[in-house]
């Protein structure tokens, strides 16, 4: 019994070990591994893209709200002169 038990044990320690759980750096295009410089520029675009472009967007609306009101008080004002 505690020969099978040993025998049990080494079996499950060698397949353990043929699995090898640690990804190496030359495990495919998948593989886990730290980014390289494209790849983290890239997925730091994907991250914060969208947010720089509703920025940018709200910039932009908010500049053409404050002509928009600039010129209608210099409409106002300067017909009140004639």
């Amino acid at each position: 019994m505690h020969d099978e038990l040993e025998r049990d044990l080494d079996l499950d320690l060698d397949l353990l070990r043929a699995v090898n759980p640690v990804p190496s750096a030359a495990g495919g295009p998948w593989g886990d591994r730290p980014l390289d410089a494209d790849a983290e520029r890239a997925l730091n675009r994907l991250l914060y893209g969208a947010r720089l472009r509703r920025a940018r967007l709200q910039l932009v609306v908010r500049a053409e709200a404050t002509v928009l009101a600039l010129v209608g008080v210099l409409t106002v004002g300067l017909t009140a002169f004639r």
